[in-house]
């Protein structure tokens, strides 16, 4: 029987019909998803609603945010952009999605740095687990805290505007871009450990170690929706070896834990950093030095490229309105007259939050491009649940687009595409509040949130008091990549000293 068995399947199959049984079942499979599937009424692309393929290819193209909203736009608040996710730009999404414990989809698995041992609070899924965990790592980003680290921004911003000193002494077209990301990651390296990087002194990028850095965050972008790409990508043995894209930063953090934990005795009390705190819940036995490892190169990685489009958004948007430019140097001048004094060369955060129109000016600028470049995707319990009038299934994961929900004229109105900073100052302005994003809400929200509201303030009061910023081409509109977080870059400026 065997041997008749054996001689009817070498006649039978060829490589043609095993094509064919191929091309069988992934059409059936493509059917199913397509016009059988709970959310086949919801409309987007043809191909999204067939295979992942669609999203995937639409984030390696660099410009997700784009297509997301164009794809809001025309079909509305919910958009099928894979077999079983949905995006959502409805008014009732950010409490149904964000604002409730619903668990984080698969993806954020790709978010354990520098591989799938260190786990940290962006990989981690369960809401509860995740909580537990960014218990004992957010002291060091509270404000309070923070605000103890002031003098140390101060030191590498005082850096930063030495070489804009020079490029305006000299005349100089300047890629601020790229000077905010030194200024970005040296500041993050200083907080966290009392070490920067270096790449402001020395005025480059070192070992092109940030651009490296931007692109393997789009590689894991994409690999989170594959398990076996992202341990490609992210293995032990890519970490022990140090072929690592951004090895510079990496090692220096290693290093400086290495050398803390290895003293036992901290003996930077005077004057403590982010690390400080860290190595306590460390030695209390609240976390283990991988956790303290993994969320310390999370933090430079996804901090540095956040923090520097947040430093962008501001100056890119506020210089093309010169008439939103001179307003807040007014404010700076009439503050100054209020108190007597000038204010330091380094504007204090104190000071700066005294100042509404500049802080409406960062938080329109923020809305309309933010640090994040992707959805933040969430699995709907069992039992479904209602959003608007659209029901959800168990199991289908939601997601929304910052960018897409702070563009949308049915809340922010028929100017939402403009920068409108005096929406902020109006009596209904906290109504706003529900839908504005950029660095996510709830449980699983950036955790640099407070340490951008310090810098962002303290940069902007400080650089727009004392200087005049022009594009080198005023028509030239910046270009970006939006994996998960956005950077911008390439739109040179020429300053110009106007106080001494």
């Amino acid at each position: 029987m065997p041997t008749i068995m054996s001689n009817v399947l070498s006649t039978n199959v060829t490589p043609a019909s095993l094509l064919t049984l191929v091309l069988v079942a992934v059409v059936s499979v493509a059917i199913k998803r397509r016009y059988f599937s709970p959310l086949s009424h919801i409309p987007g692309p043809f191909l999204a609603s067939v295979t992942r393929l669609w999203q995937v290819a639409t984030l390696i193209q660099g410009d997700s945010i784009g297509v997301f909203h164009k794809l809001h736009q025309k079909h509305g608040p919910f958009v099928r952009v894979a077999p079983n996710e949905v995006s959502v730009c409805h008014r009732d999404g950010p409490r149904k999605i964000l604002l409730t414990a619903l668990p984080k989809d698969s993806w954020y698995r790709a978010g354990a740095l520098p591989d799938y041992r260190f786990q940290t609070t962006l990989s981690i899924t369960d809401p509860k687990v995740k909580v537990a965990r960014a218990k004992q790592f957010m002291q060091g980003y509270s404000t309070s805290t923070l605000l103890t680290f002031e003098h140390r921004i101060d030191k590498l911003y005082t850096q930063l505007f030495t070489w804009i000193d020079k490029f305006a002494a000299d005349n100089k077209p300047m890629d601020l871009d790229q000077f905010f990301s030194f200024t970005a990651a040296d500041i993050t390296g200083e907080l966290l450990f009392s070490k920067p990087f270096g790449f402001l002194e020395k005025g480059y990028d070192i070992d092109k170690t940030l651009s490296r850095s931007h692109a393997i965050v789009g590689i894991g972008t994409t690999a989170g929706y594959f398990p076996w790409l992202s341990k490609l990508v992210a293995n032990p043995f890519v970490t022990w070896t140090g072929v690592l894209p951004f090895r510079l930063v990496f090692v220096t953090a290693m290093d400086a834990i290495a050398e803390r934990h290895a003293r036992k005795v901290d003996t930077n009390d005077n004057d403590p950093d982010i690390l400080t705190l860290w190595l306590q819940a460390l030695a209390d036995g609240k976390v283990t030095l991988r956790d303290v490892q993994g969320q310390t190169t999370l933090g430079i990685v996804a901090g540095t490229d956040a923090m520097s489009t947040g430093l962008q958004t501001f100056v890119y948007h506020t210089m093309r309105h010169p008439t939103a430019w001179q307003r807040c140097r007014d404010e700076v001048a009439a503050l100054e007259r209020a108190k007597g004094r000038s204010l330091a060369k380094i504007v204090s955060f104190a000071d700066a939050q005294e100042m509404p129109y500049l802080q409406a000016c960062i938080k329109e600028a923020l809305r309309l491009f933010g640090p994040l470049g992707t959805g933040l995707p969430r699995v709907v319990p069992e039992g479904g649940t209602t959003i608007g009038d659209m029901a959800f299934p168990g199991g289908t994961t939601v997601s929304i687009h910052p960018y897409s929900m702070m563009r949308d004229k049915n809340f922010w109105g028929p100017d939402a595409e403009t920068f409108n900073p005096d929406r902020w100052l109006k009596k209904d302005s906290a109504e706003l509040d529900r839908f504005y994003m950029p660095f996510g809400l709830g449980y699983s929200g950036c955790p640099g949130i407070n340490l951008a509201k310090i810098q962002m303030s303290k940069m902007a009061a400080s650089l727009l008091r004392d200087y005049d910023i022009r594009q080198v081409n005023p028509k030239q509109e910046w270009t970006y990549e939006a994996y998960f977080n956005t950077l911008p870059h390439d739109w040179p400026v020429y300053v110009k000293k106007v106080h001494q």
